[in-house]
């Protein structure tokens, strides 16, 4: 292969080899290195949020389902997450915000969900720290609408 610096001028001139200004490769450099920077930012952020959520297990009543979730954020932070709970058609029977209040830096809150018919798949759709996670809103079937939240079950009568 011809190393083109040793080509003469009238050659390069010929087969349109031109140098590169060095102020060009530097601005093309730097451009690089800041494309790279932004992209390590993004990842970083991306794979370490500020709240962890994780849904562990869920029982299904009557009338509600109770569901208990695991989260990680810091200890100081108050947590917003949100539940649904749908019916073997997938059409939601139960759709709950739950606040939790600042506390440990690891908790296993539980929450009964009240539902118009038994659930059958639940899902954590998110949380976040201080604020409503951005997650679909409820999709209830025409005509039907969420049962009313917060929800404890009654205590049965003597």
């Amino acid at each position: 292969m011809i190393d083109v610096r040793t080509l003469s001028p009238e050659m390069q001139q010929r087969y349109g080899v031109k140098k590169q200004s060095r102020l060009a490769l530097i601005g093309i450099g730097l451009l690089i290195a800041v494309f790279v920077a932004a992209s390590a930012a993004t990842a970083w952020q991306l794979a370490n949020p500020p709240v962890r959520s994780k849904l562990l297990t869920w029982s299904v009543n009557p009338e509600y389902t109770s569901v208990t979730w695991e989260i990680r954020r810091s200890p100081e932070a108050e947590v917003v997450c949100v539940i649904r709970v749908a019916d073997a058609n997938r059409h939601d029977v139960g759709y709950a915000t739950v606040t939790i209040p600042p506390g440990a830096a690891y908790e296993q809150p539980s929450y009964d969900v009240r539902t118009r018919a038994p659930g059958r798949v639940v899902e954590l759709l998110g949380c976040a720290a201080g604020k409503t996670p951005a997650v679909p809103a409820p999709e209830f079937p025409p005509g039907t609408e969420n049962p009313p939240q917060p929800w404890t079950p009654e205590e049965p009568t003597p």
